[in-house]
């Protein structure tokens, strides 16, 4: 196997995660984008977002931003909190009910994916390990390139 067939195998797996969040959006009732909202906001628990934090990360306006969050709080998915150390400050955080819901429903996905990886000897483990963490960072670190890029003046545009 080639380094190409390698990268073209982690496109497949790119494609799989994006199709999984479209179906899995679907199934929560939600739209694409109010699903990458979702787990934007969960993968911050640790250091929550406030609203013009989470339009500048899936790339709309605060005010879409903020519409979006009171649409996922009327439908029980999230919930607006002071911050502890500025209280001025509003910060977005999931419900333990609709993360429960979440995490249950992809378990058993998350269940394969393991029992897949168990195929696997410890190195081999360690170096696919290292292989997609270095992936990660390589299409995090493309992905901030691009947003900081202007456009190219060449390039055709819809304004």
């Amino acid at each position: 196997m080639t380094a190409s067939e390698v990268s073209w195998s982690l496109r497949s797996v790119n494609r799989a995660a994006a199709e999984l969040d479209r179906a899995f959006a679907a199934h929560l009732s939600l739209s694409p984008l109010e699903y990458t909202a979702i787990d934007h906001i969960m993968s911050s628990e640790g250091d929550p977002i406030g609203p013009v934090e989470l339009a500048a990360r899936i790339g709309i306006s605060p005010g879409s931003a903020t519409e979006m969050v009171d649409r996922l709080e009327r439908y029980g998915h999230v919930s607006r909190e002071r911050g502890a150390a500025d209280r001025r400050r509003v910060l977005v955080t999931t419900r333990p009910e609709a993360v429960k819901r979440i995490l249950g429903d992809l378990a058993p996905l998350f269940d394969e994916l393991d029992n897949l990886a168990d195929t696997f000897s410890p190195d081999e483990q360690r170096t696919i390990q290292s292989y997609l963490r270095q992936a990660a960072h390589l299409l995090t670190l493309h992905s901030s390139s691009m947003k900081s890029e202007e456009p190219d003046q060449g390039a055709s545009s819809t304004r």
